[in-house]
């Protein structure tokens, strides 16, 4: 059960989450798995499908909830590809855990604040990347996890 509002609080300003958000790549055939985000920070940016952090949750467990979320794709299993945390990535300075999606299943299709989901070549992304996701993605691509 998880107790977060995702409000900001009264007093401080802050959110409820905790601090930390996580991103949940997914690579295909040599494709990546982009959404195109409807909310601020970023919105009309592709982004790797993610989000925040809830109480009571894994960092794992938050990958897997918000790929469903976003993309309506179900994974059970994930690898971490790093932690980034510099403090210029986020307008609220959150750390990002990133994890690939090993088994992706479904029919993927845009969801909560996602406008639209598209897979994108590798050596083709969108100009418009939110955060520091053609970091992450670069990470991704000279990684041992892409042989």
């Amino acid at each position: 059960m998880s107790i977060s509002n995702n409000k900001p609080c009264p007093v401080c300003g802050r959110y409820l989450n905790r601090a930390m958000s996580v991103d949940a790549l997914v690579v295909k055939d040599g494709k990546v798995l982009l959404i195109l985000r409807g909310e601020d920070p970023y919105k009309g940016y592709w982004a790797i499908p993610g989000g925040h952090l809830d109480f009571d949750e894994t960092l794992e467990d938050a990958a897997l909830r918000e790929l469903k979320e976003e993309t309506n794709l179900k994974g059970s299993q994930t690898q971490l590809l790093g932690t980034y945390s510099n403090p210029k990535r986020h307008p609220k300075q959150t750390a990002a855990a990133t994890f690939i999606i090993l088994d992706p299943q479904g029919e993927e299709k845009p969801g909560d604040d996602a406008k639209e989901c598209k897979y994108f070549p590798l050596d083709k992304l969108p100009e418009n990347l939110a955060f520091d996701h053609r970091e992450i993605i670069d990470d991704y691509k000279h990684s041992t996890f892409n042989k």
